[in-house]
């Protein structure tokens, strides 16, 4: 894959994840927001310094992204804290193995992302170029490109699309919790968390993949 067309699948992805936070977000009072943007942070940064292709100058800018609103935070109520932080952890490990069309294996390609040009745009964004001119031009072909992929944010493309196929296999599903316990651990060291609840939501989750691998279309 061609740095443009990397950095056009960054794009994207970016903007998915936008949309599932604020989802999110919406299910939690005004007085606890904070807490989960600061847990969404988290996880994001420990999710991308674990990943390979994930551009250095994103890990950088989501480890100081983190390291600012511990700066400001004020988190009085530990444990409240913690049990979002726990919740969100889990919720994205939920989202990176959803049957939808952002983990399908042939996602960039229906995407057509070797001939998209908002890479070029984004990666002039990630360098530090932050002008709503930029921003607006990347929301706008990232939408455009939206349109030839229906089921982002469905659970159900493997049923409603005869080509999905997730790029998890059955097999592959181990790396994807190594990772997520990985994760847990250094939380539990650095907030407390119960790892033991992730280890348990861990063992339903995968459980819930592996039907929607015999359910038929």
């Amino acid at each position: 894959m061609s740095d443009t067309a990397r950095y056009s699948a960054y794009a994207i992805l970016c903007e998915i994840n936008n949309r599932e936070f604020k989802k999110k977000l919406d299910h939690f009072p005004e007085e606890l927001r904070f807490y989960v943007v600061l847990a969404a942070g988290i996880v994001g940064a420990e999710n991308a310094k674990r990943m390979e292709e994930t551009p250095q100058a994103v890990v950088k800018d989501g480890e100081e992204f983190v390291s600012k609103l511990l700066e400001i935070a004020s988190l009085e109520d530990t444990a409240l804290f913690r049990e979002i932080l726990e919740t969100y952890l889990v919720e994205a490990m939920k989202d990176e193995l959803r049957h939808s069309c952002s983990n399908c294996a042939n996602f960039n390609d229906c995407l057509d992302v070797k001939n998209a040009s908002v890479g070029l745009f984004f990666k002039r964004r990630v360098q530090g170029e932050e002008t709503e001119e930029l921003k607006s031009e990347i929301a706008r072909q990232v939408a455009q490109a939206l349109q030839r992929t229906p089921y982002v944010d469905s659970d159900k493309a493997h049923i409603l699309c005869s080509e999905f196929r997730h790029h998890y296999s059955a097999s592959g599903l181990g790396e994807v919790f190594r990772r997520y316990a990985d994760i847990a651990a250094g939380l539990r060291q650095t907030f407390g968390i119960n790892y033991k609840r992730i280890q348990q939501e861990m063992i339903v989750i995968n459980s819930a993949f592996m039907e929607k691998g015999r359910e038929v279309r």
